[in-house]
């Protein structure tokens, strides 16, 4: 047995999809949202007979544990084998990792390193004097700068540098972890000089970069900015990273909401005031891949951003994204603090009340806009149609969007047809491209019609692929219908292999054996089809399935009695012809009679 067949006989996949995705049972299968594209009708399938999933909605993607855990975490198959290896337990007797491995897992090492250097600086060396006497002025406690690895950079050019060459990492390697930075005459120096470091971990805890706060003098090389963050890498990108959500992601599954602030030091305070179902973000934007990240553990997201969500595109393109992906949206408000930490400082006790009393957000949007100006003056209430127009034209859910246009008018004393008129208007002028992934349309794949006799002899197939025991209905449908029935030839290959099995053929596992290897993904697809249909009653599936052969036959003989047509008309001298379109002709009318009469019985 190959290291692969033991990491997939160890490891299942109902069992480790679910840790990403929320998996309800359906018939043999499972099925929930598709994790690779916004949906918010499940479409995402999994087989814990045959372990594979697939998405029958925008994405039409499937395969196996190895397929999944790369799409998910963005990675290469070799380090998803590792992975999965680590996970079930299997020592691989060869493993040769690709270059793009083996530089992610060299980062990873340097990152995590300098991550204790940091630390070690801010905790217990001299230097980092000036650092703690700043952080405890901030009230942040040592169990935080302990939990979330905070550190102290030195205000120096190469202290990191030297470290590191000492560890035996040379400058190359530190440039690609984004630790340092080269002049424009080829020297070499540390990228974070005399700031307060914050550890960015990704949700697995893996240390992917560093966040730096200026709190005294810094080079002027760096041009005073307040933070600076680790470049991009090939293990950090800024909007795949929620800062938090390693150390916080059980508490936000046991919350049911995650509480989303704006940098590292209000989540670290809302943490020690005992809001622990937390996570920040950089800036004021969510990101798609901030969005899927959450997803994975709540479907309910509360907002406390210092952004105006309605003058800032940013925010609003993240706004979008979440209720796209389906996300549940409140906005916590308060107006006796600047930020949750100034607030917290003032009593904790009032960030815990401004979350249990946080808004829907398109009831925050209409407060607003209702703050800034006077709905009782018609041009600056058409200021106030226009600042909510891009947040209620694009609802999808109509029962969402009618309350709201029905609250705003009344607010307005507006009738509500010619509020949603308005609106319309001004969504239009306003010329707002949001990007279609962002509000899922026409996100689908196009893909060539199936015709409706395909689709019927998919069905068939799906159902007897479902079937406990096919060849029990094979047997009663053969002498019906017969592979060169079948319009689609890959569907009458796979009609065939089913009609030639043995009989003692039980079980998906077993059939798929019998499938060529190009078969199998039709094959997995049309057994993972959801068909709402108890394959486990035999007198339902029985009636079902003469039901379709009824239809697939039906269809056969009449797109017979077409081609048969157009041959005459092409080629009217042809012997037979006329022979062979009467023969077809008397065996569409018995079947018609048959099924007349099977519908008439009680």
């Amino acid at each position: 047995m190959t290291d692969i067949d033991q990491i997939k006989q160890k490891i299942d996949i109902v069992s480790l999809i679910s840790e990403y995705v929320s998996l309800k049972k359906s018939g043999a299968n499972f099925k929930g949202l598709c994790p690779f594209h916004n949906e918010k009708t499940p479409s995402f399938m999994v087989s814990p007979e045959r372990q594979i999933w697939h998405c029958f909605g925008g994405c039409q993607d499937g395969g196996d544990i190895f397929k999944f855990l790369m799409r998910i975490e963005n990675v290469e198959f070799s380090e998803s084998l590792k992975t999965l290896a680590k996970k079930a337990g299997v020592q691989l007797s060869t493993f040769q990792p690709s270059k793009t491995t083996e530089i992610r897992e060299k980062i990873f090492e340097i990152n995590l390193l300098a991550s204790e250097f940091y630390n070690y600086i801010l905790t217990s060396h001299s230097l980092g004097q000036t650092a703690r006497d700043y952080l405890a002025d901030r009230k942040i406690t040592d169990n935080s700068i302990k939990l979330f690895s905070l550190g102290y950079a030195p205000n120096s050019w190469d202290s990191l540098i030297k470290f590191m060459i000492k560890k035996k990492y040379s400058l190359i390697d530190l440039e690609a972890a984004g630790l340092v930075s080269k002049s424009s005459i080829g020297h070499y120096f540390d990228r974070f000089r005399g700031r307060v470091i914050f550890t960015l971990r990704d949700h697995h805890g893996e240390v992917v970069g560093f966040a730096g706060r200026q709190f005294g003098e810094v080079y002027p090389a760096e041009g005073g900015a307040k933070y600076i963050n680790t470049a991009e890498t090939p293990v950090y990108i800024k909007g795949n990273v929620l800062y938090g959500l390693d150390t916080n992601k059980e508490e936000i599954k046991k919350e049911g909401f995650a509480v989303i602030v704006e940098g590292e030091v209000d989540a670290i305070k809302s943490y020690q005031a005992g809001v622990r179902n937390v996570v920040a973000i950089k800036g004021s934007a969510l990101t798609s891949g901030h969005v899927a990240l959450l997803k994975r553990y709540t479907e309910n997201i509360l907002l406390s951003l210092d952004s105006d969500f309605a003058g800032d595109a940013a925010a609003h393109r993240g706004i979008m994204i979440a209720d796209g992906a389906g996300l549940n949206i409140k906005v916590v408000t308060f107006s006796t603090a600047k930020d949750p930490d100034e607030l917290i400082n003032i009593n904790p006790s009032l960030w815990h009340d401004a979350i249990k009393k946080a808004v829907p957000f398109y009831d925050y949007i209409i407060t607003s806009a209702l703050s800034k100006y006077d709905p009782k003056s018609p041009l600056e209430a058409k200021k106030i149609v226009t600042e909510v127009a891009k947040f209620l034209e694009p609802i999808d859910n109509l029962v969402v969007k009618n309350h709201y246009l029905k609250k705003l008018a009344s607010l307005l004393d507006l009738p509500q047809d010619d509020l949603e008129t308005q609106i319309t208007r001004e969504f239009r002028k306003l010329q707002l491209t949001v990007s279609s992934a962002v509000l899922n349309k026409n996100e689908n794949i196009k893909e060539s019609p199936r015709t409706r006799t395909e689709l019927s002899e998919e069905y068939l197939l799906s159902l007897l692929l479902q079937s406990p025991k096919p060849s029990d209905y094979l047997v009663l449908i053969l002498p019906r219908l017969t592979p060169e029935d079948f319009t689609n030839p890959t569907l009458a290959k796979i009609y065939n292999i089913l009609a030639e099995m043995p009989d003692k053929t039980e079980g998906i596992k077993e059939i798929a054996a019998l499938m060529p290897e190009e078969l199998l993904p039709l094959v997995d697809r049309l057994y993972l089809q959801e068909n709402n249909i108890p394959v486990d009653d035999d007198s339902f599936m029985l009636a079902e399935i003469h039901k379709i052969v009824w239809s697939v036959k039906e269809l056969a003989l009449k797109n017979k009695l077409k081609e048969i047509s157009l041959e005459i008309k092409s080629k009217p001298d042809q012997e037979g012809l006329d022979e062979e379109f009467s023969k077809v002709t008397l065996q569409l009318q018995k079947l018609l009679d048959e099924k007349k009469l099977l519908e008439q019985k009680p």
